[in-house]
């Protein structure tokens, strides 16, 4: 998608040999890369966006596989009073259920319910679902990648060696330094 093409000062023609010149031919000057002009401000193109994306999907054969455990991405999270640690999920890959035991970041929980945009319940979701997530024991952050785990024995470990790698990092626990470190 080429963005901006309402302001004044856009030139289409340049960002193509630009691009050109950083490797990507697009398919106007015989590669195999599509380029959509589009304008989000005044939603000129994005029909053909959209179109051009399910093209390419279907001709590739892009498809994610809905019988293995979920992998998404966190959008935004938060900690709401009455429900808790409430983040709201892609889910890429896979299928999300209510009961599954998930690591996100240096948090996991029990999925302990799912919702959709409009806050209806759900008992599943399956890959390109967006989904709020209920029942993290603390507040991911945006950006962080949650995963299906077997069990929470499992998800407690993976959890307990990120924030060591994350301590380890920043310095954390190794206290004052002396001269025989």
């Amino acid at each position: 998608a080429l963005n901006k093409i309402d302001k004044p000062d856009s030139n289409v023609d340049r960002v193509k040999t630009e691009l050109s010149e950083a490797g990507v031919i697009v398919e106007e000057y015989g590669g195999d890369t599509p380029l959509v002009p589009v304008s989000a401000r005044t939603r000129v193109g994005l029909d053909e966006l959209i179109d051009m994306i399910q093209l390419v999907a279907d001709l590739q054969e892009l498809t994610a596989n809905p019988k293995r455990p979920a992998v998404g991405t966190i959008v935004e999270a938060q900690l709401d009073k009455n429900r808790g640690a409430v983040a709201t999920a892609i889910i890429q890959t896979g299928t999300l259920r209510v009961g599954d035991v998930i690591v996100v970041g240096e948090t996991f929980g029990k999925v302990r319910a799912l919702e959709n945009d409009e806050g209806q319940r759900l008992t599943k979701a399956g890959p390109s679902s967006a989904v709020v997530v209920l029942g993290l024991s603390a507040v991911p952050e945006a950006g962080d990648i949650l995963r299906v785990v077997a069990d929470e024995k499992e998800a407690r470990t993976m959890v307990e060696t990120r924030k060591a790698a994350a301590a380890a990092r920043s310095g954390e626990g190794s206290g004052r330094a002396t001269l025989e470190d």
